[in-house]
This record gives C-alpha cells, structure tokens and sequence, in this order.
C-alpha cells in the first residue's frame, strides 16, 4: 500500500518462516595575576588575591550529536582567585575543546573535558557523542512507546540486528523506494542478512519528513502504519535513517 502524501508506504504484518587517543589543549585566564607558592599573591595595584581551593564546570556530563557545539564554564572558588586555565580533551576523535571551554563533538564516543587551574585544581565534564541517526533512532523509538504506552501496548525494545537491518533498507530506499529490494527480492529477506530470527515482522518505510516527531505523526496518521506501530505481537523494533542530499529516508523493522 502506498501513501501519496509524504510519500510512506507499508507492508502489513508477514507471518514468514523463517586508535589512539590525541589529547588537545587550550589555555584561557580569569585574572592577570598568578598565585605565589603561599597561597596568596598581589596585583599590580597591591591588592592581595587568593589561591584557588576550587574549580568547578556549569555541567558534569553531556550528550552531543556529531557536529554539535557545547561551551562550558569554569568557576573557581574563591571568587576574583588569580589563575590560568588549562583545557584538554582526553580523545580529540570525539570532542575538541577551545581555549575559551568550546566543545565540539566531532566522532561518537566518549571523552572527558578537563579543565586545571594554574595551582593543579580540577573538575571533569564527561561527553557521551552520538550520530545522527542514533540520535534520530532513539527519538523514534520515544514517540512510538508513548503512542503505544497510551494504546495499552507494551514498550518496543531497539534490538541492534534489526537496526543494522534498517539502516541497510534505508540505504536501499534512495536506489527503489519500494518494500521490493533494489536486488528484487521482498523486504523481509534483510532480516536474514542480519541474523534476525522472527514469527511475524513489518516493515514501515517513508521519506520527506525531516524530524522524527513528523514522521511518525504521519505514520500514526495512516492505518496500516499505525496497525504496525501498536501492534501488541511486536516486542523489538530496528529504526533506520539516511539522507541524500535534501532527502530523508526512514525506516521501521518490527518482529
């Protein structure tokens, strides 16, 4: 079955037997005077500052997309204490920090972003960097278990051979935006490619959405998608995602 607006179309429930981390720098100051080995030092107009016994970051941890920004901010204690700040990253493969406290995740992984004041004081933000379809993924994978939760349904469970499934079907759909394969078999026959084991299965697939809650707002807004999306027989769910161009394809597997 096809859908004209926004171009998503489904099958129906099938019964069918079956390196190295490279550490980055940045330097940035709060005050011109450093401290002395006392604890206390005197700007240029006598007035005395304290060594800081503190440093502390606006975040202990974040989550970021690949390519997104994120600025921390260090506060030391005493307020106006002099001292230098130096920022690292301990995996520049996934974030990369300014001399400012600049954040940009740049590979999925994690990293930890450390920042020193002049005196060995420290304090760690943890980065968690997802890519986009991951990040799309679970988002999906959000508004269909509220859709299902209010439907009495149980949670749907991402299962990763599934996913890996779907993210090959989306691939596929830029060449034939079809449920038959480019190579002209059905759909289904992916979930062997991946080792997936199921009963009954479905498939939901769809493009020109740019968000995931639009496009399951338009899936919900067809029967037999949302047949799919709260049928209670289905326990795991694979979500695929790719773009070309302007293009979005999405996909969900059910089993």
């Amino acid at each position: 079955m096809k859908i004209v607006k926004k171009s998503i179309s489904i099958v129906l429930a099938l019964a069918v037997a079956q390196g190295v981390a490279v550490t980055s720098y940045g330097f940035g100051s709060i005050d011109a005077a450093a401290p002395s080995s006392s604890g206390s030092s005197y700007s240029a107009a006598g007035k005395v500052n304290s060594a800081v016994s503190k440093v502390t970051l606006n975040k202990s941890s974040a989550s970021l997309v690949v390519g997104q920004f994120l600025s921390l901010k260090a506060t030391v204690s005493p307020t106006g204490a002099a001292t230098k700040l130096n920022w690292k990253s301990s995996d520049t493969r996934v974030v990369t920090v300014d001399q400012n406290g600049k954040v940009k995740a740049v590979g999925k992984g994690i990293s930890n972003v450390t920042v020193k004041t002049s005196n060995g004081k420290t304090a760690v933000c943890t980065f968690t960097v997802r890519t986009q379809q991951e990040a799309f993924a679970d988002e999906v994978l959000k508004l269909v278990n509220a859709e299902r939760a209010k439907a009495g349904a149980s949670k749907l469970r991402m299962n990763a051979g599934l996913t890996k499934a779907a993210n090959k079907r989306a691939v596929e759909l830029y060449t034939k935006f079809s449920h038959t394969r480019p190579n002209g078999s059905q759909w289904y026959t992916v979930l062997k490619e991946y080792g997936v084991s199921y009963s009954v299965c479905a498939e939901n697939i769809a493009y020109n959405y740019d968000t995931p809650k639009e496009v399951v707002a338009g899936w919900m807004k067809s029967s037999g998608h949302k047949k799919n999306i709260l049928n209670p027989k289905y326990t795991k769910i694979g979500i695929g995602y790719y773009q070309k161009g302007d293009r979005i394809y999405w996909v969900q597997l059910f089993t």
